[in-house]
């Protein structure tokens, strides 16, 4: 499975915890926020290309 993919069932799974925990639906959706946000971090770094290693001027 996609990083991606498994960070946004996690921010997912947060939602419906604070659905279901309203008292402490702030700490659940702060943590929902931060999967997406690693989410997107993560769909990001796989698609950017590689970048290239520097050269040694002496080579």
């Amino acid at each position: 499975m996609d990083n991606a993919q498994q960070c946004r069932a996690k921010a997912l799974l947060c939602r419906q915890q604070a659905c279901l925990h309203p008292e402490e639906n702030w700490k659940w959706l702060a943590q929902a926020e931060r999967w997406e946000h690693l989410a997107e971090t993560s769909f990001i770094l796989k698609s950017e290309p590689p970048k290239a290693e520097p050269r040694d001027a002496a080579a």
